[in-house]
């Protein structure tokens, strides 16, 4: 048996998709889509111009086209989750990125304003719970602290169970994160 703390995002990622119906929103950021070379899948990135010859670290995950369905694989940067493979390699800057600076985020700061203390809870914009509602785990990033209605620096706790692309589509993180983990990508990765 395994316990419970050694679980990683992988092992989340193994149970099956839901079917259902999804509302489909246009994606609100840039999204390059990299075909690999001597590969049949396609790098999802939101680097600008990015050098996959580097390394994944700047890569979402994968996309195989898929021509004998009736919608294509990248239908207004639509990605279907049936069709994605996560990069391992990326989350861990995602993690980092909300670790430092979630308590920046002009929207966090706003929702913390209206609480006391406790865990607030990083949704992803993909599939908003409705007003004073927990999302579903998978559409939670994670938590952070709030302590008399401010946010507690570096107190991210990042959720497994959190999937990249659901059947409402890839991940959404909040305008002011989503720019700082664009810019993050920006740099080489020696920096």
């Amino acid at each position: 048996m395994i316990a419970f703390c050694a679980l990683t995002r992988a092992a989340f990622l193994q149970r099956g998709f839901s079917t259902l119906g999804a509302r489909l929103l246009p994606y609100p950021y840039p999204i390059n889509f990299v075909p690999e070379p001597s590969k049949v899948s396609i790098a999802v990135t939101f680097a600008a111009s990015p050098d996959l010859t580097t390394g994944t670290r700047k890569i979402v995950g994968w996309v195989q086209q898929q021509p004998t369905t009736d919608i294509p694989t990248i239908d207004g940067q639509y990605i279907r989750p049936q069709e994605f493979a996560e990069n391992a390699e990326f989350w861990p800057q995602v993690d980092r990125i909300l670790k430092k600076h979630a308590h920046e985020d002009p929207e966090l700061q706003a929702q913390a304003a209206g609480m006391k203390s406790g865990w607030l809870n990083i949704t992803d914009a993909r599939n908003p719970p409705p007003p004073s509602r927990t999302g579903a785990a998978e559409d939670i990033f994670g938590s952070i602290m709030v302590e008399d209605r401010i946010i507690k620096p570096g107190s991210f706790q990042a959720n497994w169970a959190h999937r990249p692309v659901t059947i409402y589509g890839l991940f959404q993180l909040p305008e002011y994160l989503h720019n700082k983990l664009v810019e993050s990508l920006s740099k080489k990765d020696d920096e």
